[in-house]
């Protein structure tokens, strides 16, 4: 019989869709329930995607529809984008965009917030929706993918049904136990959730331990990158173009937010202003606040520094290619995703020890780890990058093995695959 596979996740997601589309063409049965109104991403293939209804007040939609027709008309006009390409959901769609506009006409429309998180989530993606759709859909396991805003609604939703609750994988992003731990409503949530999870699984060796600390018992599945691997192919094409010692590009990371520190990363910048003449700085990733200290470092201390537009994952890589460092600093992370992809291109990372970048590089040779708050010794680190052509190039093939070893995307899917078929063998729901 086909096991069925229920996904509770950021559906416009990058890492989802790449994690997803890894086992959504395996013989399983794959479901997502989203975790707001936002679009599914594009690239999502062969799942079927359930939006909950919301219960409206007729006499309020129809006064606001007085007031504005086109609001609805040009909700409906985007409905068929709105679909997956693939499948057609089980539950009722509706309208995104209309909805949206229709938001202070909602009946009991409101968000709910926890501690100091930013996982906010309107009550319709909430858990006794949630609740409702397992009862009928009756799923063979629960992959819950992030604990802020999909582990903690699915933790509700188990809360609601009680006993004959299905099988529960929850994958650990990020800062999602490392970061949110420190908060005592957080804790108390994150070990809630640990103690009912029958699975979990995370993409740093140091994450199962802080799991296990707070209270999980169940099967550790291996660890492994939450966005699979990259095409070894591509990889080869793209980082062989350019020597790295030769490379006159330095790509920085830009999320100035709860954990990202470019502002930091920038201030060590500046102070490399003389080691960088012929150098290209390029910030991508970038958060509001970065775009006003961007243009002070290009006018006022003279830089050859820009912000790169939002782009695509191929882009992104081939910028990559060109770079002689990357620098990414942040105070919370798991495995920084584009740290593995700036690896892989061959350029030298630098990446804060906040994260889990030692499980991946040795400190002073593969690359440099360093911590979050120090500019002055950031910008020694990264002096030292951009002037010793023997250390950028020894780490780039140190770099190279390794990326090809842990990696390499058709052995991350096979081992992704082996998740559900270990979980599945011999289960009966």
């Amino acid at each position: 019989m086909q096991k069925k596979i229920l996904f509770v996740a950021m559906q416009m997601s990058t890492h989802t869709v790449r994690w997803i589309n890894q086992i959504s063409n395996q013989g399983w049965d794959v479901h997502l329930f989203p975790v707001n109104s936002l679009p599914v991403h594009p690239e999502l293939r062969d799942v079927t995607i359930h939006q909950p209804w919301f219960l409206v007040r007729p006499r309020l939609i129809l006064k606001s529809l007085i007031r504005n027709p086109r609001m609805l008309f040009s909700g409906l006009a985007r409905l068929e984008g709105s679909l997956h390409p693939n499948k057609l959901p089980v539950e009722a769609i509706y309208p995104l965009p209309a909805i949206a506009r229709m938001v202070p006409y909602l009946n009991g429309f409101r968000t709910v917030s926890l501690g100091a998180s930013d996982a906010t989530a309107p009550l319709a993606y909430g858990p006794k929706v949630l609740a409702r759709l397992i009862r009928k859909l009756k799923p063979d396991l629960i992959h819950s993918l992030e604990f802020q805003h999909c582990g903690y609604c699915v933790l509700g939703a188990k809360e609601i049904i009680g006993s004959g609750f299905p099988k529960w994988l929850a994958t650990n992003w990020g800062s999602d136990i490392y970061y949110y731990r420190q908060f005592d409503e957080h804790r108390l949530r994150i070990s809630q959730l640990l103690r009912n999870a029958d699975y979990y699984s995370c993409e740093c060796a140091r994450d199962v331990g802080l799991a296990k600390e707070l209270g999980f018992s169940g099967k550790v599945m291996p660890v492994m990158p939450n966005t699979g691997g990259l095409d070894m192919d591509l990889v080869k094409n793209l980082r062989d173009i350019h020597h790295t010692s030769k490379r006159k590009i330095i790509m920085v990371k830009g999320y100035q937010h709860f954990a990202g520190r470019a502002l930091t990363a920038l201030d060590a910048v500046e102070r490399c202003a003389a080691d960088l003449a012929g150098y290209q700085v390029l910030v991508f990733s970038a958060s509001p606040e970065v775009y006003g200290r961007v243009d002070e470092l290009r006018d006022f201390v003279g830089l050859n520094i820009r912000i790169l537009p939002h782009s695509s994952h191929d882009f992104i890589l081939r910028m990559f290619s060109r770079a002689r460092v990357y620098l990414g600093i942040s105070v919370s992370d798991a495995i920084s995703t584009s740290m593995l992809e700036a690896m892989a291109m061959g350029a030298f990372p630098i990446q804060t020890d906040t994260s889990c970048c030692v499980e991946w590089i040795e400190d002073g040779k593969s690359g440099f780890s360093i911590p979050a708050g120090d500019s002055v010794l950031i910008a020694d680190r990264l002096r030292r990058a951009l002037t010793d052509d023997e250390l950028v190039d020894g780490a780039s093939a140190i770099n190279r093995a390794t990326v090809k070893s842990r990696l390499d995307q058709a052995a991350l899917k096979q081992q992704a695959i082996r998740f559900y078929e270990e979980i599945f063998q011999g289960y009966a729901p």
